[in-house]
Order: C-alpha cells, then sequence, then structure tokens
C-alpha cells in the first residue's frame, strides 16, 4: 500500500536529497524493523510494522534501482550485473528465511532479515562519496519530506517523453506474469494437486533462470534493438504464465515455462533501465523510477482484478488465455506504435 502510494515521493527525494542518503535512511530502517517482530503479539502492531518495512523494502529496491542508473549512465551490460545480484537475493533469501525458521525460530528468521538491512547500510557507507554534489544540508533537507504537487507534476510530466513513456508502458504489461502468478496462478495449481513444495520450487526456477536472462541482455543488445528484444521478451514471459492450463498436468513443461518466463524477465530488466536511464534527464533518475514503480504497482492491482472478473464469467483456466491474450495484443500494438514513434524521431534529427 504505502510502496504504491509514496512510490513518485520516494524518487523525488532521491533526485532532491541525493540517493545515498535516502537509501541510508531506508536500510536503517530495513535493518532495526525487522528485530521488532518477534517481540510483539499484537496484531495492529504487527499491521504497522508490515506497513513500515513493506515502505522502506520497496523504496530500497527504488533507490538501488535508481542508484545503479546513475552510476552505470545506462549502459546495459552495468544493469545486467545489478539485475543478477538483485534475483540471487531473492532465490536465496526465502530459503535461508525457511531454514532459519525450521532451525532456530523467529529471532533467528527475523535476525537474517535484519542483517540484510545492515548489508545495504555498509554497501552506501562503502560505495559511495560522503557527500552527494547537489544534496541539501540536513536542516533543509526536512523540508522535502511532506509530499508537494509541483514536484509530482514535474516527475508525472516526464511520461510526455517518448523513451520514458514507452518504459511506463512496458513495465505495465512486464508485469502482468508476475500478478498472475501471485494471485490465479498458485490456486490454479493448487486445484489440480500440484504440492505447495513444487509451487514453490516453480517461482524459484524462474528466479533462477531470470539471472542467465540477465547475463544475456548485453550481448543480444549487440545483434537487435532494445525495444524490439522488449516486445519479444514480454511476449515471452506472459505466453509461458498463459499456457498454464494447458500443461498443468506435465509438471517437467510447467518448469519449461518457468525457465521461459524468468530468461524473458531477466533479459528485459536491464533493457528497460537502460532505455529509461538514457531518455530521462539524469537529475530527475529518481523521479523516473519512482514513477515506473507506480504503474508497476498499478498492474499489480488492475491485473489480477481483471483475471478474476475473467473468472467469474469463463472459469479460471479461460481467465489465463483471455489475460494473456489481451497482453499480448497491447504488447502488439505498443510495438507499432513504439516503431511509428521511432521512425518520426528519427526523421526529426536528419
Amino acid at each position: 500500500m504505502l510502496p504504491a502510494a509514496l512510490a513518485i515521493h520516494g524518487g523525488i527525494l532521491m533526485d532532491e536529497l541525493g540517493t545515498r542518503r535516502v537509501l541510508m535512511w531506508i536500510a536503517v530502517g530495513s535493518s532495526t524493523l525487522p528485530l521488532l517482530f518477534p517481540i510483539t503479539g499484537w496484531f495492529t502492531v504487527l499491521v504497522a510494522l508490515q506497513l513500515l518495512l513493506g515502505l522502506a523494502s520497496g523504496l530500497g529496491m527504488a533507490a538501488s534501482q535508481t542508484w545503479s542508473l546513475q552510476t552505470s549512465k545506462g549502459d546495459t551490460a552495468m544493469l545486467a550485473r545489478f539485475g543478477v545480484f538483485s534475483r540471487i537475493g531473492t532465490f536465496i533469501g526465502p530459503v535461508v528465511a525457511g531454514a532459519a525458521w525450521d532451525l532456530y525460530g523467529a529471532w533467528a528468521t527475523f535476525a537474517c532479515v535484519a542483517l540484510c538491512g545492515a548489508g545495504i547500510v555498509a554497501s552506501a557507507a562503502y560505495g559511495a562519496p560522503r557527500r552527494e554534489s547537489g544534496a541539501p544540508p540536513l536542516p533543509r533537507a526536512m523540508n522535502v519530506l511532506v509530499p508537494r504537487w509541483e514536484p509530482h507534476r514535474q516527475a508525472i510530466a516526464l511520461a510526455a517523453i517518448p523513451a520514458v513513456a514507452f518504459i511506463l508502458w512496458v513495465s505495465f504489461l512486464r508485469s502482468t506474469p508476475g500478478a498472475i502468478q501471485a494471485s490465479l496462478y498458485v490456486v490454479y495449481l493448487n486445484d489440480i494437486g500440484i504440492s505447495g513444495t513444487v509451487i514453490g520450487l516453480l517461482v524459484s526456477v524462474t528466479e533462477l533462470f531470470g539471472v542467465f536472462g540477465s547475463l544475456l541482455a548485453a550481448p543480444l543488445e549487440r545483434v537487435a534493438r532494445s525495444d524490439r528484444l522488449l516486445h519479444i521478451c514480454v511476449v515471452a514471459a506472459v505466453a509461458a504464465v498463459a499456457v498454464t492450463p494447458l500443461v498443468g498436468q506435465f509438471v517437467i513443461l510447467l518448469f519449461v515455462a518457468s525457465a521461459v518466463r524468468g530468461i524473458g524477465q531477466g533479459i528485459s530488466h536491464p533493457l528497460m533501465y537502460s532505455i529509461l536511464g538514457r531518455g530521462a534527464p539524469s537529475s530527475r533518475h529518481g523521479a523516473s523510477v519512482g514513477l515506473r514503480n507506480a504503474v508497476v504497482r498499478l498492474s499489480s492491482i488492475i491485473t489480477p482484478a481483471a483475471m478474476g472478473v475473467a473468472a467469474e464469467a469463463w472459469g479460471i483456466e479461460a481467465s489465463f488465455y483471455v489475460v494473456g491474450a489481451v497482453t499480448v495484443l497491447a504488447t502488439a500494438a505498443l510495438a507499432i506504435a513504439a516503431r511509428r514513434v521511432l521512425a518520426q524521431s528519427a526523421s526529426t534529427t536528419d
């Protein structure tokens, strides 16, 4: 909830206060809040902690993405490294937390989460100069913590830049497989008798092959245009999850589909940020990332709701096909529109 509402504001803060400073604040929260979970037994307090930790996690990822844009200058190979390590974290993290819970209990589990937050603090302290250029002193920085309309208007206006608008649409469509996986994908597999362990492994395979996909992004960009690769990746990832009812009775095919989806998502990640980094003004990288993350959150709200409506009308199996077909058609329309815009830009430049 809070990352969705404050995604753009978080990006604005990074542009105005400096990405490293914002990341340090967020990392301190990520390293201390988890330790409060085991000592509270009140549901309302747990809800508040979950809201705050969710905000810290969401903005922490956004700050890391912004920092990667600022340091890589839009280089796809450098952004791919960021994608590799972030996916390694999402692959290993749940396994470590689950093992810690089974072996040592709640305190050890939440200590692992806190340790990751402490690692972000150490990385931020090591990886950047003490003083970022243009960052205001702390007393004046406190004045920009409250959301204001004018910076938000300027951030939203970035959507008028063709490259930024293209990435916003790609981000919305690219989020469809994840939104399906987080909703009816798990429900459907459980209904046809797939165990929770296998479902967890399917999700892990997606993350694992996302690492390999990220490594392929830079070499592929040398032989094909980035926008075309993005369209192919989105279609491949969407198709891989939309065919679930067709291959659901064959576990090996479910794993193949998960691998295909992971590769598509992995390739598209650095390509997407490379285009965004080159298209958005360097002084507005934080706002552009925040705007993109707001669109992703919007997709995660709309897609499951639309899929639920389709499931009520035609059944859960048909909902996979309906949402998949609509997303593929929308991606094709985006490809046509992007080609026209690029052609117009080229003719204007000439």
